[in-house]
């Protein structure tokens, strides 16, 4: 006899909007393959939730990079792990009132309430060790990984380059991007800021003196899209900081000029060292060097896909008897 279909819970980590925008595109393969599916996540992600049609539980806000790099471990102690518990209490709240069969998430906050709840769950994270420089860094990453894998049914890496660095016990898959079939735009540069990149405006500004036509992300002439990659399938050449931006030009096969301003980014900009299509800057005049020396990368799978399969091995089949 046929019942409710089976429910994924899609929970996506709250710094920055490219957690978001990834776990919406697994959350929409889920769906299209006959899932149930609740959101959740919270942070600059939501607006891009909502421009999408969906809509999500937002726990509290967790911001440990901003506490790390603009603080100390005093305003980690007193700002962060209070957040963390707050957060992890009420993903277990949300468990209780969704009730899924599995959850698919990068938030490691998620992971450690599925672990104290008996939630089966699928973490997905690309935060190798070997990215950061600091002892801190290095040691956090590594304790996440270890919390978020110990109990996952499986844990992915979306990469872009091959080989090391990985991380220990996972698996890895191709980079993920949002599943979107409208047509590329018509794009000269797309510059995709992060919180932590250079400023800007002074990008932008400089790369227009260089005769290029300039398409700035959150810039004054902006409007939030529901998607960026047709702007990024579309572009000649993408200028940005965070992996998320990374993948998704290699999805869409454009090049890419990475500019880092974290230890993270430094590490991704040290891992596609030998990726063709993709570039690093460690400054604006860096990026203009560079403008007419690129070449395209060969577009990549969806990795965003290939989550949702993998999810897909450890749920009843949607279309069976429940």
């Amino acid at each position: 006899m046929s019942g409710t279909p089976p429910k994924v819970a899609v929970a996506h980590y709250c710094e920055g909007a490219g957690h978001a925008t990834r776990m919406l595109a697994v959350l929409e393969e889920l769906e299209a393959a006959g899932y149930e599916t609740a959101l959740a996540g919270g942070g600059p992600g939501t607006k891009f939730v909502e421009a999408n049609g969906h809509t999500e539980f937002e726990p509290t806000v967790v911001d440990f990079v901003e506490d790390l790099q603009d603080g100390s471990l005093v305003e980690v102690a007193r700002n962060s792990v209070p957040a963390l518990y707050d957060r992890i209490q009420q993903y277990r709240a949300w468990f209780d009132e969704e009730a899924p069969n599995l959850l698919v998430t990068d938030d490691v906050s998620a992971a450690i309430a599925a672990s104290l709840h008996g939630q089966r769950y699928v973490y997905v994270s690309h935060d190798p060790a070997a990215f950061y420089e600091s002892t801190v860094e290095r040691a956090g990453a590594r304790l996440r990984n270890g919390i978020a894998g110990r109990g996952a049914e499986q844990f992915l890496v979306p990469k872009v380059w091959r080989g090391d660095p990985s991380i220990p016990g996972a698996d890895d898959v191709p980079p993920m991007a949002p599943v979107d079939d409208a047509p590329p735009e018509d794009v000269d540069v797309l510059v995709v800021p992060s919180e932590f990149s250079v400023d800007p405006d002074r990008l932008a500004d400089a790369l227009e003196a260089r005769d290029r036509d300039v398409t700035l992300v959150g810039g004054d002439d902006w409007e939030l899209q529901e998607s960026l990659q047709p702007f990024v399938a579309g572009a000649n050449l993408v200028v940005c900081s965070g992996y998320s931006t990374v993948m998704e030009a290699a999805v869409a096969g454009t090049p890419c000029v990475v500019l880092p301003a974290t230890s993270e980014q430094r590490g991704v900009v040290d891992a596609l060292a030998d990726t063709p299509g993709f570039y690093a800057a460690e400054s604006v005049a860096g990026v203009e060097a560079l403008l007419d020396d690129v070449e395209a990368p060969e577009p990549r799978e969806n990795g965003a896909k290939r989550v949702a399969e993998v999810a897909a091995t450890y749920l009843p089949d949607p279309t069976g008897p429940q």
